[in-house]
C-alpha cells in the first residue's frame, strides 16, 4: 500500500511547454510536449500536502522519493494510441442513448432512423467515438434485462459500423451485451461499474481484447446518489483504480488498453465532483489515458440553481476545458459541435 501520491500541477502549454521541457524546468504530460508541468503536489496518506518544483524531487526524504520517481515516469509515459486516435489531441466521445429514460436525452434517439441521423451529425461535428448506451444509468434508474438492452443497441451498432468514419463504444455493465455488441462492431467497452457489476465481464473483456473504460461509481444507479461519502475522494478513488488495474493486469488485461474515468456524478456530491475535476491530473500516475464525462450533469444545475439551463453547455464546456488543460485525453459529451469549438479555441490560445 502506497503512502504518498503525486499530482502534477502548474501547467504550461504550447511553445512555452516545449521550451521549459528543453530547459529541464518542466516535464511532459503523457509524452505530449505541448502540455507540461513545472511543479508537483506531494500528498501523503494522511492528506499532508506540499507543492514543490520538479527540480526539488531529489531533495525529498527516502521514504517518499522512490514512489514519487516511479509516479513521475508513469505521468510522462506516452500513452498507446487506441484505434489509431491521436492521443495528443482531445478525443470526443459522442453520447448516443437509445433509451426511453436517460436523464438528458431519453426517448430522443431510441428509433433507429433518429439514432443514425444523430450519429452522422455528431461525426460531422467532430466526434471520434460514438458511445451507444441501451440502459439508463441516471440516479435512480432501474435495471433492465440483457435481452431488452441488446434489442436496443445491436441494430444501431451494426448500422453505425457501416459509416466507417468513427469508432464505436458500448456503454454497458453486462457481459453478454459486451459480447453481442463487440460482434456487431463495437471496438471499445465502456462500463460504468468498472467491471464490478457482472462477475463474467472481466473474462469477456480478456477474451475480446478490446479497450475498456473503467468508470468509478460508488454504489449502483439506484442507490449511488443517496448520501455518497468519502474520507478523501481523490485518494479513495485512486486506490480503487490502482488495485483494480493491478488485478486486471494479473488476469491478462493490458494497462495500455485501460482508460480511467473518475465517474463524475456516479456516487458523488457537488464537492466531490468539483474536487475530482479540479485535480484530475492526480490520476495520470496510474499510467492510463483519462476520460471525463461532465456533460449536462446535475452538479451544474445545483451550482447554477434558478439560473440553470436545459442544455448546461456552459457548465459542460468549463469542466471539459479544465480537464483538457490538465492533459485529459477523452471527453464523453452530448454537444459535440460546441465542445469541439471550445477545445479548438482553447488549443489556438495555447499556441500564442
Amino acid at each position: 500500500m502506497r503512502s504518498v501520491y503525486v499530482r502534477p500541477c502548474n501547467f504550461v502549454h504550447g511553445k512555452h511547454a516545449t521550451f521549459l521541457i528543453q530547459k529541464k524546468q518542466a516535464l511532459p504530460i503523457c509524452g505530449n510536449r505541448s502540455i507540461a508541468f513545472t511543479h508537483v503536489e506531494i500528498i501523503t496518506k494522511k492528506n499532508k500536502r506540499q507543492i514543490i518544483a520538479i527540480s526539488q524531487v531529489n531533495n525529498l526524504s527516502k521514504q517518499y522519493q522512490k514512489q514519487v520517481q516511479l509516479d513521475l515516469k508513469q505521468i510522462q509515459k506516452k500513452r498507446t494510441s487506441i484505434g489509431k486516435l491521436n492521443m495528443d489531441q482531445p478525443i470526443l466521445m459522442g453520447v448516443l442513448n437509445v433509451t426511453p429514460d436517460s436523464f438528458s436525452d431519453g426517448g430522443k434517439f431510441n428509433k433507429l432512423s433518429k439514432a443514425l441521423q444523430h450519429t452522422k451529425q455528431m461525426i460531422q461535428d467532430g466526434a471520434h467515438i460514438i458511445d451507444v448506451g441501451g440502459e439508463s444509468t441516471r440516479p435512480g434508474a432501474k435495471l433492465i434485462s440483457v435481452k431488452e438492452e441488446c434489442n436496443r443497441v445491436i441494430k444501431v451498432i451494426q448500422k453505425i459500423k457501416k459509416i466507417k468514419s468513427c469508432l464505436i463504444s458500448i456503454d454497458t455493465r453486462k457481459s453478454q451485451v459486451m459480447k453481442q455488441a463487440a460482434k456487431a462492431g463495437a471496438t471499445i467497452i465502456n462500463d460504468v461499474s468498472a467491471l464490478d457489476f457482472d462477475p463474467q465481464s472481466e473474462q469477456v473483456v480478456i477474451d475480446l481484447k478490446k479497450p475498456i473504460i473503467l468508470n468509478h461509481s460508488q454504489g449502483t444507479p439506484e442507490t449511488m446518489q443517496k448520501n455518497p461519502t468519502y474520507q478523501n475522494v481523490l485518494i479513495e478513488i485512486y486506490d480503487y483504480f490502482e488495485n483494480k488495474i493491478k488485478q486486471l493486469e494479473k488476469k491478462g488485461i493490458l494497462r495500455k488498453h485501460i482508460i480511467v474515468d473518475p465517474g463524475i456524478g456516479f456516487g458523488k456530491n457537488v464537492q466531490h465532483n468539483l474536487t475530482l475535476m479540479r485535480h484530475v491530473s492526480f490520476f495520470h500516475s496510474l499510467g492510463c489515458p483519462l476520460m471525463l464525462g461532465p456533460s449536462r450533469k446535475s452538479f451544474i444545475g445545483k451550482i447554477m440553481g434558478k439560473k440553470d439551463s436545459i442544455s448546461r453547455i456552459g457548465g459542460t464546456i468549463s469542466a471539459v476545458i479544465i480537464g483538457a488543460n490538465q492533459g485529459v485525453q477523452f471527453f464523453r459529451v452530448h454537444d459535440i459541435k460546441e465542445i469541439n469549438e471550445a477545445l479548438t479555441i482553447n488549443q489556438a490560445l495555447h499556441t500564442i
